[in-house]
């Protein structure tokens, strides 16, 4: 048990010209209590009481107004020696009220210093005990880092799964490496699941091993599935609205070339009708034309059997499926 030196007074018999003091070993716990030892209640004896009579046995000799006689230099002078008594009464009591709280102005002192010495003692021992809960719980950090790379799982870094209470004094280490094999275990059942995602699971498995969080990662999984068919969506309105442009491009130029000959017969046939000429037989030029057609199965089929029925020669020369 800790002890603190208490001094005490040598015995007269012992004291031989000397004030020497020897130290009393006491416990901590009592050496800091704060109690009184000696305690003398003070009592101070003045002439108040006598002061208070003659003071007001001169107010009531001046209460009677009706003995007033015209001269009142007497009631100016008690007048005056009163203010002046009374001014001084003030200081007096000053004096004395500084007096008698002397004694009790040195204990407070002394109590503030106590208060001082103590919040100073409570901070070195507080810092103390900090410095070495530190040192425990950096000592059990390296225990928990020491038995996780022993388990050779490098898909996140411990950071990731540590729990700031694992540090606490009171929680087991047995507790730790059990908690972290579970934490091990479902990251190895969560990637199990989203690898089986047809669509975007390494997408969705990046981010679980960024966030550790499965429902974001499902979630994700969702957001692209979503875009993916905006997209196929509007790359099937757009493939179609291109096709409607092209036919309706394709029969503008054929109204045109269609005018055109017309027109060229026509003039032709003007020219003979002017000459006297008999109009030669038209003659069947073959041309072979190459087209890039975008179609889908059944128009295909159309086209082809078109061609066929209408005594057309066509040959395949590519075939690609677009997007």
């Amino acid at each position: 048990m800790a002890t603190i030196a208490k001094e005490r007074k040598l015995k007269a018999a012992d004291q031989i010209e000397t004030t020497a003091t020897v130290a009393e070993a006491v416990p901590f716990e009592t050496a800091i209590v704060l109690r009184p030892l000696t305690m003398d209640v003070g009592k101070i004896t003045t002439n108040a009481e006598q002061v208070l009579a003659a003071v007001k046995a001169k107010a009531a000799a001046y209460g009677d107004l009706s003995k007033y006689d015209g001269d009142d230099r007497q009631a100016k002078a008690d007048r005056a020696l009163l203010r002046k008594q009374l001014d001084a009464m003030k200081t007096a009591d000053a004096s004395l009220m500084e007096a008698w709280n002397a004694p009790l102005s040195a204990y407070r002192d002394f109590v503030t210093r106590i208060k001082s010495a103590m919040n100073g003692a409570i901070n070195a021992i507080d810092g103390f005990v900090k410095e070495g809960q530190e040192r425990e719980k950096e000592a059990k950090g390296k225990t928990i880092q020491a038995h996780f790379d022993g388990l050779g799982f490098d898909l996140v870094p411990l950071e990731r799964l540590f729990d700031d209470r694992w540090l606490n004094k009171t929680y087991d280490i047995r507790d730790v490496r059990k908690e972290i094999g579970e934490k091990i275990s479902e990251i190895h059942s969560n990637l199990k699941v989203i690898e089986g995602i047809a669509e975007h699971g390494t997408v969705a498995k990046a981010l679980y091993l960024d966030t550790l969080d499965m429902g974001a990662a499902l979630r994700q999984v969702e957001t692209l599935k979503a875009n993916a068919q905006r997209a196929e969506r509007e790359r099937a309105e757009r493939a179609e609205r291109e096709a409607r442009e092209t036919v309706e491009a394709n029969r503008k130029a054929e109204e045109i070339e269609a005018r055109a000959v017309a027109v060229e017969a026509k003039a032709g046939s003007l020219a003979d009708d002017a000459l006297g000429v008999a109009a030669e037989p038209a003659r069947t030029a073959m041309r072979e034309i190459t087209f890039r057609i975008r179609v889908t199965d059944e128009q295909g089929r159309k086209l082809r059997r078109f061609m066929t029925e209408n005594g057309i020669a066509y040959e395949k020369l590519n075939e690609r499926e677009v997007q």
